[in-house]
C-alpha cells in the first residue's frame, strides 16, 4: 500500500513573540488558514490564555508559553519547547513592545534604557534563540513589527519611538547575517494606529504581514494609510503597500 503523504501545509509553523492586543490574534488566524502551527509566547498567563481562548472559539489550537523577552534564557526554553510541540518552526513574529509615555525633555535616560531592553535587545534575544531552531528549514522567516517615526512622538511616546527606530536599525543588519543561514527577515513598518476604529484595521495587518512573509524579496514592508504611506521616507527598506 502505498504510504500517505503529509501535507506539507502542515509541517508550518508560526510563534509570535508578544501578541499584544491591536492584531496578534488576527495575525495567527491569518496563518492558520495557511494551515500553519501556531504558538505564542507572552510575559503574562493571562495574555497567553486570552489568545488562545479567543481562538479556540474559532476551533483554532494554539499552544502558549510564558517568558520575559529580557530574560534570554527562559525565551530559549520557551521557543524549544513550542518547536518541539508543533513540530519545528517556520516562522517567528517579534511583536514584543514596551511603551512609557514622555516628551523628549521629560523622558529620563533610565526609561529609555528600559523601553529599549524590551523594544530592541529583547528582539535581538528571540532572534538569537530561534536560528537554530529556523535555519534550514524551507520558508524560515523572522518578522519584526516597527512603526513609523512620525507616529509615535505626537503620541507622546518617545521611548517608543526610540525603539522603534532601533529595531529598524537591527533588522537591517541582521537580515544578510540571517540570509547566510537560509533565513529571511522581514521588518513590518505600521504607519498608523491598529485598531478596529482605527486608521489600520487589524484584518489589514494580518494580511500586510502574511503578503510580508510570503514576498520573494524586500526587507522592509510598510504600511499606512495612502495619504501617510505616499509620502513616507523609505529609511532602511524596499517594501511599500498602501493601505
Amino acid at each position: 500500500m502505498q504510504q500517505e503523504r503529509a501535507d506539507p501545509r502542515r509541517e508550518r509553523a508560526l510563534v509570535i513573540v508578544g501578541p499584544g492586543q491591536a492584531f496578534g490574534v488576527q495575525l495567527l488566524r491569518r496563518f492558520a488558514r495557511e494551515g500553519f502551527g501556531l504558538g505564542v509566547i507572552a510575559r503574562s498567563a493571562d495574555t497567553v490564555h486570552r489568545v488562545t481562548a479567543d481562538l479556540a472559539r474559532d476551533q483554532i489550537t494554539v499552544s502558549g508559553e510564558v517568558a520575559d523577552v529580557t530574560a534570554p534564557g527562559a525565551v530559549a526554553t520557551a521557543l524549544d519547547k513550542l518547536a518541539d510541540e508543533l513540530g519545528g518552526l517556520t516562522a517567528v513574529v517579534y511583536n514584543a513592545k514596551l511603551s512609557i509615555r514622555g516628551t523628549a525633555l521629560s523622558v529620563s535616560a533610565d526609561t529609555v534604557n528600559q523601553t529599549l531592553a524590551v523594544n530592541v535587545t529583547g528582539a535581538l534575544t528571540v532572534v538569537q534563540a530561534a536560528v537554530a531552531l529556523l535555519a534550514e528549514r524551507p520558508g524560515a522567516c523572522v518578522l519584526l513589527t516597527a512603526a513609523g517615526p512620525r507616529t509615535e512622538p505626537a503620541a507622546g511616546r518617545f521611548a517608543l519611538a526610540i525603539g522603534k527606530a532601533g529595531l529598524l536599525a537591527l533588522g537591517t543588519s541582521l537580515a544578510p547575517v540571517l540570509r547566510t543561514r537560509g533565513i529571511r527577515l522581514r521588518t513590518v513598518v505600521l504607519d498608523a494606529r491598529v485598531a478596529p476604529d482605527g486608521r489600520l484595521s487589524p484584518d489589514v495587518v494580518a494580511e500586510h504581514f502574511w503578503n510580508a512573509y510570503t514576498a520573494a524579496r524586500g526587507s522592509v514592508f510598510r504600511l499606512g494609510p495612502p495619504s501617510v504611506t505616499e509620502r513616507a521616507p523609505h529609511l532602511f527598506g524596499d517594501g511599500h503597500f498602501p493601505g
